[in-house]
């Protein structure tokens, strides 16, 4: 049975919980602040830091990392760490129950990030077991794709995906995009996803077409 879609009409504040880059910091991102902003819906942004790791990428180098990263380029073929992923979920998940505490209902938040990150936002929805606002994938990829059916949880089958990837990106592949999307739209997932002319980064675009994604999800009926 398919989940019930969310009247987005009734969102009225939003938070998103916002996960940085491998050895990035959660403050790099807090521009996005004044950046993305919605018409009468109120964000709070919390932008944790990641935990520090040895990465494997990096020869051991110990720095932030949501999870172990074997080979950059991030390619088709990148080795998983179900472990690493399972704890990031973890506590990605407790903050999203810290918000609810709070008195956000769970269809008023949403989790997103950058490179890693937005490879543990699109984790972190899927695996939720209430309906969340939505993921934003910001040139990142589908982690552990032969389990996805296992992990996902049938509260966020409806729930919208942005995923936003640059041409010349040489860091997570540009064709991880198509990969991702092709796999989440094929399970049913509503994915909006945008390709910019640009590296391993983020644009002024991306954010106006995030800003119209979440304008046009939320914060109309």
């Amino acid at each position: 049975q398919q989940p019930a879609s969310v009247k987005m009409g009734s969102v009225q504040k939003l938070a998103i919980i916002w996960m940085h880059g491998l050895g990035d910091r959660g403050s790099s991102w807090r521009e996005m602040q004044g950046e993305i902003t919605l018409p009468n819906v109120p964000i709070k942004w919390q932008f944790p830091d990641a935990p520090v790791a040895a990465v494997t990428c990096n020869d051991g180098y110990r720095m932030t990392s949501w999870f172990d990263i074997k080979d950059i380029p991030v390619d088709e073929n990148a080795k998983d760490y179900p472990q690493d992923v399972q704890v990031s979920v973890d506590r990605i998940h407790s903050m999203i129950a810290d918000l609810e505490k709070e008195g956000y209902q769970s269809h008023e938040i949403a989790v997103g990030g950058f490179s890693q990150g937005g490879a543990m936002a699109i984790q972190a929805m899927i695996r939720y077991s209430k309906p969340l606002a939505a993921a934003i994938c910001y040139s990142g990829w589908v982690l552990l794709r032969n389990d996805i059916t296992s992990l996902a949880q049938p509260a966020n089958k409806n729930t919208p995906i942005f995923w936003g990837h640059g041409q010349m990106d040489t860091t997570v592949n540009f064709s991880l995009q198509g990969v991702g999307v092709s796999l989440l739209s094929g399970l049913g997932y509503p994915v909006q996803h945008h390709t910019y002319p640009i590296p391993h980064s983020s644009s002024p675009q991306e954010n106006r077409d995030l800003v119209a994604f979440l304008t046009s999800k939320l914060a109309t009926a």
